[in-house]
């Protein structure tokens, strides 16, 4: 469909290149300068995690000379993505970046991705995708190892409880692959003598994870409740409040997932234990992809950005350095 179009679009820009030479003209171009043009079906805010993230990836292709088109969503609206997808399928661009709310639905329109040969390039968020000829337009994924982060949670659960212990986990909004994919690396790595007494969603939000974390607490207190898995910065800071406020500060150990500068803030101030980084910073990764597949270039199909963990003392030490973007 995109080939006859593009065959007619060179007819039109030859036509027009001999009528610029005719009159003389140093000069030509189209109304981007020649710039590709780059959908970005982005989340929209949403955390520390996603602002960092989103103007990294909008300065990074605006840096390698991209025209990049944002396009956020809000409250996790899965069908206004859809809708801008499909607007920048029609719209013809070079290519389409998409952070997906959800990880299913999107068979039909990156079937329309494919057949307009619109190469897709998935960032933080897998999807999860059945048609075969949809299977197509995805050229990569980009981002940091969900799994590997909730396995490093409950390999410090592990180690901090060797006899065993109880404890709850405050997940993210339900049908995210982010959320299967951290609950995957926990279910993979935790010990047999660990016991998730409930785990509950959040949302992604500190004041919910605040109320779920106190009805956690009254509820289980009979169980001695030791540690919760917060799979975001923000629910296990609202987890803290929680913990606090029932005098069981350095008595329940928070393990939280991204990194963010308030994360690693109450880890030095003993409100939380600690923290692994799902680090939002991977813009020139991803644009260096676009541009390499644009350019005929082959594109791994699984592009994993590495992260780290952090301790108090790690944690000090990169915020005195002021090492953080985010």
């Amino acid at each position: 469909m995109k080939n006859w179009k593009k065959a007619i679009a060179l007819v039109a820009s030859a036509a027009a290149l001999v009528s610029v030479a005719a009159c003389g003209s140093s000069s030509a171009g189209g109304s981007n300068d020649g710039k590709k043009t780059v959908g970005f079906v982005a989340v929209g805010p949403e955390g520390g995690f996603r602002t960092a993230n989103e103007n990294d990836i909008k300065s990074a292709f605006k840096d390698a000379g991209f025209d990049l088109v944002y396009s956020p969503t809000q409250n996790n609206d899965q069908q206004k993505q859809i809708q801008a997808f499909n607007k920048f399928v029609n719209d013809e661009v070079d290519a389409i970046i998409l952070s997906s709310t959800e990880d299913s639905g999107w068979d039909d329109s990156l079937k329309k991705a494919a057949e307009a040969e619109i190469p897709v390039f998935t960032v933080d968020r897998n999807v999860s995708v059945k048609d075969a000829d949809a299977k197509k337009a995805i050229v990569s994924h980009i981002g940091p190892s969900n799994e590997w982060a909730g396995q490093q949670a409950a390999e410090f659960v592990n180690k901090n409880f060797p006899d065993g212990a109880n404890g709850f986990i405050l997940e993210g909004p339900a049908g995210l692959s982010v959320v299967k994919d951290r609950g995957t690396g926990w279910s993979d790595k935790v010990a047999s003598n660990i016991k998730v007494l409930e785990s509950q969603s959040a949302n992604w939000s500190t004041d919910e994870a605040k109320t779920v974390t106190a009805g956690l607490l009254d509820k289980y207190k009979s169980e001695n409740p030791q540690f919760i898995f917060a799979q975001n910065d923000e629910m296990g800071l609202g987890a803290a409040q929680a913990v606090d406020a029932a005098g069981l500060k350095g008595k329940v150990k928070i393990i939280t997932i991204d990194g963010t500068k308030n994360a690693l803030q109450a880890l030095v101030d003993g409100d939380l234990s600690y923290v692994i980084e799902y680090n939002p910073i991977f813009g020139k990764e991803t644009a260096q992809a676009v541009k390499d597949y644009l350019d005929g270039k082959k594109v791994e199909k699984d592009i994993q950005i590495e992260s780290k963990t952090f301790d108090a003392a790690s944690a000090k030490e990169a915020l005195d350095n002021n090492s953080r973007a985010y």
